[in-house]
């Protein structure tokens, strides 16, 4: 939606015009709300340059203040409806402005893991079981400190079992149930999956002739 342009939107037509005010006029106001917002959003989701989504929006919230001030200063009955409408345009323009400036000054919190990244592994599941995967979860969320959140929120076992599920193109299912059947094993096979792990390190350190038991 390179070509997105205010002055073609239907919202600022209807504001740019006087009207009388009627039922039809307060219905077509609010299906014009909705619609532009629907569209700037579309517009700014499929825009990569930043540059170009800041100039629109300013241009916009331009056009807007242009207009509100107009009305403002020849207040009558007829322009109130105008007058609501103009401030809440404004309003999200300004909250579109500061969300973007936000996301270009602290990038890293704005990343869309799922719809940017796929990641191009999966598990040969005659192999790696799915409760293997949660032992290994369950390891690394229990192990104190290991992982933080960079947002410095509380780090919780479904924030490390999504990345498993992310990176291993699979679903874990109901995480509570699985962490309660890797945790309740006999103690023999309580790390069953990362003993494997351990044995082919091993094995991999004595074919390379490092391993000195």
């Amino acid at each position: 939606m390179p070509d997105w342009e205010i002055t073609e939107q239907h919202i600022y037509q209807l504001l740019k015009h006087p009207y009388q005010i009627d039922k039809s006029v307060v219905e077509n106001m609010t299906s014009a709300y909705l619609e532009f917002v629907e569209e700037l959003f579309a517009y700014i989701g499929n825009t990569k340059d930043n540059k170009e989504i800041i100039r629109k929006l300013n241009i916009t919230y331009i056009e807007f203040a242009t207009i509100k001030a107009f009305e403002e200063s020849i207040p009558t009955e007829n322009n109130k409806l105008k007058i609501v409408f103009l401030n809440k345009l404004i309003t999200l323009i300004e909250k579109e402005q500061d969300l973007l400036y936000r996301q270009m000054e602290y990038p890293k919190f704005f990343i869309n893991i799922e719809s940017e990244w796929k990641s191009p592994i999966c598990v040969n599941a005659d192999v790696i079981k799915l409760i293997d995967l949660m032992e290994l979860a369950c390891g690394f969320f229990y192990l104190m400190d290991g992982l933080l959140r960079i947002d410095n929120k509380e780090l919780h076992l479904i924030d490390v079992t999504r990345i498993f599920e992310k990176m291993f193109n699979v679903n874990l299912g109901d995480i509570y149930k699985k962490e309660e059947a890797v945790i309740k094993r006999k103690p023999i096979k309580i790390t069953e999956f990362l003993d494997r792990l351990k044995a082919a390190i091993i094995q991999k350190s004595k074919d390379e002739g490092y391993y000195q038991p």
